[in-house]
């Protein structure tokens, strides 16, 4: 009977040993999950967001630097088990589409409250961590060169001042020229925007392929004025370059934001991203890993890079621009298709 019973303690013990290791390696694993956050992105320094988020917030950020159009087909392939649980950075449309396919979960990030609401969808399901921004990027020596005025608004874009010196780029190829055109057509109602494209239309020579190709021609002394996504960047990467950024009276510009993924297997997690990308400190590396102008007016932006609270931003419906390219694009097509297009 003693012999029993001692079986029976060394069985229970040996029981209890087992079941606490099984559980020390359960909690090791959840350990394990609860620090990693994986991301589809597209920015700038990859490997400074991530070895700074992880410094942060211990955190170990993986992520697969994809295009816009390649997370979102990877999204929707992977949508009943998602591999990621955030999406940073890309076009503002490939986001809406993978909202309108239920691909996003929606989020209210409590540093929501510290950027300006337009930049923030109005159901959380993204945020803007920084924008794209179209202004005009001009040759100061040709300026000089042919005393020509710097513009101050759209308006200015539209007189004989500019005829011939103006660079744009084409709408049907370039999705930076789609929303200016949205941005337009926004600003001043589309029956006047398209009567202002008309016009607009006439001071430029041609049209490029690439919504970085007027910018190429200003900086390479060919013409005076380019319509650009963020000049001044071009200003930052130069300072020899004899260019300069300018904004106009309103700002046409789309977010580079930031969703958690359906599904996300991290989603708490998820969220720390997505706070952190919001937060003074997350803004000031996204800031150093692309000089775009950042969401936050609060924080102390490079130099060179507009402050957000210096511009007058354009109150953009993406959601309709998005839903009406395909007309858009067709009535654009049957006024302008004459326009000829270069690389």
């Amino acid at each position: 009977m003693k012999n029993l019973k001692g079986i029976l303690a060394i069985f229970c013990v040996m029981a209890v040993l087992v079941f606490a290791g099984c559980t020390e390696q359960q909690a090791s694993n959840v350990s394990q999950e609860e620090q990693i956050v994986t991301v589809y992105v597209a920015y700038g320094s990859l490997d400074l967001i991530a070895d700074e988020f992880e410094k942060d917030t211990g955190i170990k950020m993986e992520y697969v630097s994809l295009s816009s159009g390649e997370a979102l087909s990877r999204l929707k392939a992977e949508q009943s088990n998602p591999s990621a649980d955030v999406w940073l950075g890309g076009g503002i449309d490939a986001f809406i589409s993978a909202q309108q396919d239920g691909l996003l979960e929606a989020y209210k990030s409590p540093n929501a409250k510290d950027i300006d609401p337009l930049f923030v969808e109005e159901d959380g399901y993204w945020t803007g961590v920084s924008l794209v921004t179209i202004g005009i990027l001009e040759n100061t020596d040709l300026l000089s060169e042919k005393g020509l005025p710097e513009p101050q608004t759209w308006d200015d874009l539209i007189t004989d001042d500019y005829k011939g010196e103006l660079i744009a780029s084409n709408p049907t190829v370039s999705g930076t020229a789609y929303f200016t055109i949205c941005g337009i057509l926004q600003m001043y109602g589309e029956d006047e925007g398209w009567n202002y494209l008309d016009k607009f239309y006439q001071n430029t020579p041609f049209l490029t392929k690439r919504g970085s190709g007027p910018g190429n021609l200003v900086t390479a002394g060919e013409y005076a004025y380019g319509v650009a996504p963020d000049p001044h960047t071009t200003v930052i990467a130069d300072s020899e370059l004899p260019v300069k950024s300018v904004f106009l009276n309103k700002v046409i510009w789309w977010p580079s934001p930031v969703s958690i993924v359906s599904g996300a297997k991290h989603p708490e997690n998820a969220k720390i991203f997505v706070d952190w990308c919001l937060s003074k400190e997350g803004q000031e590396v996204l800031m150093q890993a692309s000089p775009r102008v950042p969401v936050r007016g609060d924080i102390e932006v490079i130099e060179g890079v507009p402050n957000p609270k210096d511009l007058d931003f354009l109150d953009m419906d993406f959601m309709y621009w998005g839903e009406n390219r395909d007309r858009i694009l067709d009535e654009w097509e049957s006024r302008y298709r004459e326009i000829s297009t270069t690389e």
